[in-house]
């Protein structure tokens, strides 16, 4: 197994690491990992590298993998990880619910979602929560407490939004 505990830092933000890469890859010693959003925030992850390779990466705790990462590789060359965007269901109130109504049945949702033990995020006026089952089995949960109703339901691939740290019932699960 390779293990993967030094990250030599982001092609997004470092020009000669980009070149770094580059440059391995032309020497075919450069590995790929694609993670998914979800896992970003885990310490230790157990994946598979682009070439087949059985990998365990290490992070100090509290550390986030971004897109773009490198670590050095036991070959000396690098391994490049790649975040996949995540399928999210999104969730739009109908226009015309008064302001009392968007509450209870936002309010609904929420509970609806949580008792399902989906994750949920709020972004400007959509509630999103990630596709972790089938997407039918989702909506028939959602008809069900009748929410189709009173939000349109369309699916996307797109980042998870960033909690933000100063809310007082923020907390992070791996």
């Amino acid at each position: 197994m390779l293990y993967l505990r030094q990250r030599l830092g982001n092609i997004h933000t470092s020009p000669e690491l980009l070149q770094q890469t580059a440059l391995w890859q032309d020497e075919g010693r450069l590995d790929e990992i694609t993670v998914e959003e979800r896992e970003t925030r885990k310490s230790r992850l157990r994946v598979s590298t682009l070439r087949g390779h059985d990998a365990g990466i290490q992070l100090p705790r509290g550390a986030e993998l971004q897109d773009g990462d490198v670590f050095a590789n036991e070959d000396g060359g690098g391994v490049l990880i790649r975040i996949a965007l995540q399928e999210v269901m999104v969730l739009t109130p109908y226009p015309g619910l008064d302001a009392q109504e968007r509450w209870a049945w936002a309010i609904r949702l929420g509970h609806v979602l949580g008792n399902q033990h989906w994750p949920v995020a709020v972004a400007g006026e959509q509630i999103l929560t990630p596709v972790t089952v089938d997407r039918a089995v989702m909506e028939t949960v959602l008809k069900t407490h009748h929410l189709t109703r009173y939000f349109a339901i369309h699916y996307e691939r797109r980042s998870w939004p960033k909690e933000e740290s100063h809310h007082p019932w923020t907390t992070h699960h791996s």
